[in-house]
């Protein structure tokens, strides 16, 4: 253990570092769960304690949800995390948080992998450049504002990527190992859980298993007997599918580009635009959740490491590492044949390829002929554009993110039902605007309200128990007193008696809350 600690210091500090970016403040940053996680979260909540979702069914392979008909595979690890942590916004993101600090160090073991190998033929290849490379790419995924960004909330890409990753590692393990048909084996299931993280997963992972077939046959066919079991468990995993097939394509057909007479301009601008300078290091993506106003999905200081890393990866005479070519190339395909593009989560397929460039690129530099003087130069003007994007990130993260994009994670609902349920045994009827959407789930999953009382009712969204949802307004009449949740900008007129305002994080009314 003693020499094991020792041998791997650095990249302990650089997991270490990954878990507490991904973990710190993740209760609270971002500020409030978003209706996917909170129908993920209640969906689990549901199993947990009854065996079947909110709909009354059992063990479910796929998700109804709000109609998408979500692949399992998030509620599900959500259930011992609800179990263990309690009902909190803390344990639905902690498998999130968990496996994206895994990622950190699956990268370092494939990318160790891919260059450990990148010796010609006839030479050992150099470990000690590989073992540089790996730890760079770990560190530059562990501090990457596209990754901590997607790890730090309850979403499906980000199971599919973990996921992914490690299914490549294992199967780039079992080609070279004595252990192949347990790493095979391993691989298969964890690409098979990939495949049922999310809906965008049924087009990445058969693209990206394809990609890695083309670069590694030789060394996958020497597996011989043994790919029957990788196949056979990858068809088994295909199965949850297959048997809700119709009910699968419903997202895709939702937000896809096939139905548009110019869905092959639109395929080819929304490729394009994910190798846009200004979305990666610049502005990001425009939807709220998905970045932080102010910065691109990667820092500024890493696009010359990136540059350099790219051209050293194109002068390699070796394919394996030739193959992050080629996934460089197919990894926005999936968020190309859907709307809006550029789109960070659908293209979460990229990741950990810039921090891997960056890596290399880094490495490149550092061993170069540059003179002493000129390294020592570059790097210092480096390290202080990196400190600087670091704090500015994270200053932007923690302190100005949860105030500008509040009403982008539904922020209120949680503030909203804490009152509500303190006071609903003195009212008839609690009755709250949709206006912002979903509102059922914030009172099902934030009042813990028992599954099998909603099941039964399940189907009609706009009310249960004594809660109902309106639209524009709510104007009925009932025998003792309701509570009218508004709003803010509603005012009914007379002004009836108000109980209370909720605010957002940046001090503005959402909510307002009165007795008619």
């Amino acid at each position: 253990m003693k020499y094991f600690l020792t041998k791997n210091k650095l990249l302990i500090a650089i997991i270490f570092l990954a878990a507490i970016l991904r973990f710190y403040q993740l209760g609270n940053v971002p500020p409030s769960l978003n209706w996917d996680e909170a129908s993920n979260a209640y969906n689990a909540y549901s199993i947990l304690k009854t065996a079947r979702d909110e709909y009354g069914n059992f063990i479910p392979l796929t998700f109804r949800s709000f109609g998408d008909y979500n692949p399992a595979m998030s509620v599900y690890t959500l259930i011992p995390s609800l179990a263990v942590f309690g009902e909190t916004q803390f344990a639905v993101r902690f498998p999130s948080a968990l496996l994206g600090t895994l990622t950190v160090l699956f990268t370092y073991l494939m990318v160790k992998e891919l260059f450990r190998t990148g010796g010609s033929r006839g030479k050992a290849p150099d470990r000690t450049r590989s073992e540089n490379v790996a730890l760079l790419s770990a560190f530059f995924l562990a501090i990457s504002p596209w990754h901590l960004h997607f790890s730090r909330y309850d979403h499906e890409a980000n199971f599919m990527l973990a996921f992914g990753i490690i299914g490549l590692t294992l199967l780039l393990f079992a080609t070279r190992s004595k252990k192949a048909l347990i790493y095979l084996s391993s691989s298969s299931v964890f690409f098979g859980l990939a495949l049922n993280s999310y809906h965008g997963s049924k087009i990445w992972i058969p693209l990206f298993l394809i990609t890695v077939f083309v670069f590694f046959h030789k060394e996958i066919l020497r597996l011989k007997l043994k790919l029957i079991i990788f196949i056979s468990i990858i068809l088994f995993f295909t199965l949850p599918i297959v048997v809700n097939y119709p009910n699968s394509l419903i997202r895709g057909q939702s937000v896809g580009i096939f139905k548009n007479p110019h869905r092959m301009e639109l395929f080819i601008t929304g490729y394009l635009s994910h190798f846009s300078p200004n979305f990666l290091f610049a502005s990001a993506d425009s939807i709220g959740r998905h970045a932080v106003p102010g910065m691109g999905e990667e820092y500024i200081f890493v696009l010359p490491l990136i540059i350099i890393g790219l051209l050293t990866v194109i002068k390699s005479k070796t394919g394996n590492i030739k193959f992050l070519l080629a996934w460089l190339l197919v990894a926005p395909i999936p968020a190309s044949i859907a709307t809006p593009t550029p789109h960070a989560l659908r293209a979460l397929t990229f990741l950990p390829l810039w921090s891997t460039f960056a890596a290399a690129g880094l490495a490149a530099i550092i061993s170069s002929n540059l003179k002493r003087t000129t390294k020592q130069i570059f790097l210092g003007a480096l390290l202080i554009v990196a400190f600087y994007n670091l704090v500015t990130y994270f200053h932007l993260y923690y302190k100005h993110y949860p105030k500008e994009k509040a009403i982008d994670w539904q922020y209120g609902y949680k503030e909203t039902v804490e009152y509500v349920n303190a006071h609903k045994n003195d009212y008839e009827v609690i009755a709250m605007t949709n206006y912002y959407g979903k509102p059922y789930i914030f009172f099902l999953f934030y009042s813990k309200y028992d599954p099998k009382l909603y099941q039964s009712q399940s189907e009609n969204k706009d009310k249960f128990d004594k809660f109902e949802f309106f639209g524009s307004s709510w104007d009925k009449k009932v025998s003792g007193k309701a509570m009218i949740i508004r709003p803010a900008w509603q005012k009914p007129i007379p002004a009836p008696k108000y109980l209370k305002e909720i605010k957002d994080t940046n001090d503005q009314v959402v909510f307002r809350i009165s007795e008619e």
